[in-house]
């Protein structure tokens, strides 16, 4: 008897061959898929403590969202000020701020929920965070409450720090029941432990929760000094990743893809991501060919407006090439299946080709390939036996994906959205169904959320308005002057 039977499905399973099921069945026995297949092979009378019919509707697997930044969801929109009364307001260093100074463990958990259940419910069954903007890597215990918000929601999360960014010295500030604050200096070798601790200890704490190495960035620096502890910080990062053999995970642009492989390039494997990679250079193009090292597109961020990512040379020169959400903030959000169509358009268009981007290779960009580079593409990633059942159910009787049937890849890769799906499965049980999540209660996931949010206001005090205020004009004009933004 299977635990879970769904039947009469249109099945996308993603797999290496590419098959699809219509009417097609899975099957679950505990938290492993034990059968995919077409309807004919189903045993006559099998049975299953829960049978879901879905007929008219498309089961796929889990999607699997590459990058984001846990904390965003309580910063989304600050920052889009032109008042320059606070030299803060410029959004990075607005985010490092509230990040290192204003948050507390609860800012983190209830984030942490947030931001997993706007996933979840998006269809996201993997979602990868790194702890802050640039990460804050002081305490073990801002990144254990952040996951032990995440994973209650059920979603399988991996989150992660490591070395954050200059200039140096740093401080970072613990908030007391009293809400007084005592503020700590930050070194790089502190820097080191706290990374090398978190992949130590929290891996396994619980069955959906990894902990990787999630430095801030691995690039290039213009002084001589600030080489020579990019350098050391890159080799410092590496060797926890290969100790502990977890993935690495940060964000690197043109110029740095060089200067890494000219200095460290043990570091570029296939377990390496790279997130933007904005700016490169042919040279760097052929890296990621050469290396393996998978880059962690992001269509709808603001690295991506300001300067072109080259894809579609990368995946012709033979590189691995992932869509991320990078979400929340300022502008974005987890519906990475608005990143899929962003992703067709901006690459059509830079191309003058509408047939560039076929949906198949952009619904392996959001689930196998991902899953790859995280290292995690023989458990997750596509529907095949012996896998992890993560499974999303998207109902497709709705009057725009309707009449569905023909075509079922390019109908949800075009014109499904985040809030079609309907049921997610992971790790063999449900999550959500009905779009109800089933692990943990909604309105107190979004009460914390709020509370968290006025906590964090009431500690910025007056830059809390600077943070927030706006042009009411500007806000209507052609032409929004907003503070610059690499983000």
């Amino acid at each position: 008897m299977y635990d879970i039977l769904i039947k009469n499905a249109t099945v996308i399973t993603v797999d290496p061959s590419h098959h699809l099921y219509q009417p097609g069945y899975v099957a679950v026995k505990g938290d492993r898929l034990a059968a995919v297949g077409p309807m004919e092979e189903l045993a006559e009378g099998a049975e299953a403590k829960k049978v879901i019919d879905a007929e008219g509707l498309c089961v796929m697997p889990g999607l699997v969202d590459g990058h984001g930044h846990g904390g965003h969801c309580l910063t989304k929109t600050l920052g889009e000020s032109n008042d320059t009364q606070f030299a803060d307001a410029w959004w990075g260093k607005m985010a490092e701020d509230i990040y290192f100074h204003y948050a507390d463990e609860f800012f983190w958990y209830a984030e942490g929920a947030l931001a997993a259940a706007e996933r979840l419910k998006f269809g996201i069954t993997t979602g990868v965070s790194m702890l802050g903007s640039t990460p804050r890597p002081d305490r073990v215990e801002n990144l254990q409450a952040h996951f032990d918000g995440s994973v209650k929601t059920g979603i399988r999360q991996v989150s992660g720090v490591g070395s954050c960014d200059g200039p140096w010295p740093k401080t970072t500030w613990l908030w007391n029941e009293d809400d007084t604050h005592t503020e700590r200096a930050l070194t790089p070798e502190q820097m080191v432990e706290t990374t090398e601790r978190a992949v130590r200890e929290l891996n396994g704490r619980h069955k959906r929760q990894i902990c990787i190495v999630a430095p801030g960035s691995i690039g290039w620096k213009e002084k001589a000094e600030e080489r020579d502890f990019a350098i050391w910080k890159n080799k410092e990062m590496y060797r926890i990743a290969k100790t502990y053999g977890s993935p690495l995970h940060t964000h690197l642009y043109g110029g740095g893809v060089q200067f890494v492989y000219d200095t460290t390039p043990e570091l570029l494997e296939p377990t390496t991501s790279l997130t933007h990679s904005t700016a490169l250079s042919q040279r760097e193009i052929e890296i990621f060919a050469e290396t393996g090292a998978c880059l962690f597109h992001g269509p709808t961020t603001r690295a991506n407006i300001k300067n072109r990512c080259p894809v579609y040379e990368v995946l012709r020169a033979g590189g691995n090439v992932a869509i991320v959400t990078d979400g929340v903030s300022p502008d974005r959000s987890y519906d990475i299946w608005r990143d899929m169509k962003v992703f067709q358009v901006i690459h059509r268009a830079h191309d003058n080709d509408p047939l560039l981007a076929p949906p198949g290779k952009v619904l392996e960009m959001c689930t196998i390939v991902p899953a790859r580079a995280l290292g995690m593409d023989k458990d997750i990633g596509s529907l095949e036996v012996g896998k992890k059942a993560d499974i999303i159910i998207v109902n497709t009787r709705q009057p725009h994906l309707a009449p569905f049937g023909v075509m079922p890849v390019q109908r949800v890769v075009y014109h499904a959205q985040g809030n079609d799906v309907d049921t997610v499965i992971v790790d063999g049980e449900v999550m959500m169904e009905g779009r109800r999540m089933t692990q943990c209660d909604e309105k107190r996931i979004l009460s914390d959320a709020e509370k968290a949010f006025e906590d964090m206001k009431r500690r910025l005090g007056d830059k809390f308005k600077a943070f927030s205020a706006y042009d009411q004009e500007a806000l209507y004009s052609i032409r929004n002057k907003t503070m610059p933004s690499i983000y």
